[in-house]
């Protein structure tokens, strides 16, 4: 990823860049499903919604349901490991020999360098290839929501490419959620006063990584500035 975005680029926005193909996660998921997603992708997050519905075809955007957070694939590693599995869909029984997950646990697998992100990718993909769950635990159920980061950076539809390519260069990301451009405003009157406030709704519409970002090149040829895409195809013989 270069450090500045193309020149003559904020006419791309973030609804033509993002990827539409999101693989996201429910706040309580089967233990199954969890070991399904992770074996089928090589992601390192995924966005927790409320809902996850099923695009119509008559959509260009699909339509996933509200972000609430976003869970890293390093913790629903942990979570496993230390079988924080309960019996029920609420989440309020665990079962028996589950073991107590302290913030230790996910700092010590936290990448903070690019050689122990390295490290740490193929560390993980041996712990979930070293996994041990019985039948009994794949039917169990994983309570995400005190674990994932609630508040994940997210940019809206109309966002351009210049201000989501100093986000991730500032703050180094490596992925952002895309939402809608609205947000929900709501008022409520309590004796003489009206009270306006904002609900955090948003709802997810995409993802943008930074190989999304990467494929935007700028061309100077002469007098002409051109900016063109770089597809995985271009490559091709």
């Amino acid at each position: 990823l270069g450090w500045c975005a193309p020149e003559l680029s904020r006419n791309i926005l973030a609804g033509s860049i993002m990827r539409r193909d999101v693989v996201t996660m429910m706040p309580r998921e089967r233990v199954s499903r969890v070991i399904e997603v992770l074996h089928a992708t090589s992601h390192h997050g995924f966005p927790v919604i409320d809902e996850i519905n099923s695009p119509s075809t008559e959509e260009k955007i699909p339509e996933y349901g509200h972000l609430k957070g976003l869970i890293l694939k390093s913790q629903l590693i942990i979570l496993m490991k230390k079988r924080v599995f309960y019996e029920d869909p609420d989440c309020h029984i665990l079962v028996d020999g589950s073991e107590l997950v302290q913030l230790s646990d996910f700092a010590d697998e936290y990448p903070t360098s690019v050689f122990r992100c390295t490290v740490s990718i193929f560390r993980h993909d041996k712990c979930l290839a070293k996994l041990q769950l019985s039948e009994e635990d794949k039917n169990c159920w994983l309570d995400l929501t005190p674990y994932m980061h609630s508040s994940p950076y997210r940019v809206p539809l109309s966002a351009s490419l210049p201000s989501i390519f100093h986000l991730f260069r500032g703050l180094g990301l490596r992925y952002v959620a895309v939402v809608d451009d609205e947000n929900k405003f709501y008022f409520k009157s309590e004796f003489l006063f009206v009270i306006c406030l904002i609900r955090n709704d948003f709802q997810l519409r995409g993802i943008i990584t930074r190989k999304d970002l990467a494929r935007f090149k700028g061309r100077r040829t002469f007098t002409n500035y051109t900016i063109w895409e770089l597809f995985v195809s271009d490559f091709q013989t």
